[in-house]
């Protein structure tokens, strides 16, 4: 039983490697995303049509605005640079793209198959995984451990 506990303990320990993994795969998805959105005519117009089709007021202003949230907080992600910051902002984006669209194609006629589609959307995923960064923290290997642990010395 002893090695069992050792084992667990064992993986506690790099618990800090998962927690990198998913900051840093969630915010270069969000930097690139928002990079694509900013930079490239396009992606910039298929957005500004998005939000457009949701209703949502000042399209061209709220385009630009959650593109550069995108860009600027999947930067700061990867860094694992003012993380709490960073987790709320897009995890405020995440709660608009929900609402604004994700749950409008939702085609399901009972309660649990409606729960299943909302699950299945990746916007749910990418909020989940925010919440559980915003609350966890950047882990070890990140620019706000390096400079609370300096400010603590």
């Amino acid at each position: 039983m002893s090695c069992v506990r050792l084992f667990i303990d064992e993986l506690h320990s790099l618990e800090w490697v998962g927690i990198f993994l998913a900051r840093v795969a969630v915010g270069l998805l969000f930097f690139l995303s928002g990079r694509g959105k900013l930079f490239v005519p396009e992606r910039r117009k298929q957005m500004r049509q998005t939000l457009i089709e949701a209703h949502v007021p000042f399209p061209e202003f709220n385009a630009a605005f959650v593109s550069a949230v995108e860009f600027i907080c999947g930067l700061l992600l990867i860094l694992g640079a003012l993380t709490p910051l960073a987790c709320a902002l897009l995890a405020f984006v995440m709660l608009m793209a929900i609402t604004t669209t994700a749950i409008r194609n939702i085609k399901a006629t009972c309660p649990l198959g409606w729960v299943s589609e909302f699950l299945y959307f990746p916007e749910v995923l990418l909020l989940v995984i925010l919440l559980w960064l915003f609350f966890s923290g950047p882990g070890w290997f990140s620019v706000d451990r390096l400079i609370l642990s300096h400010a603590y010395l």
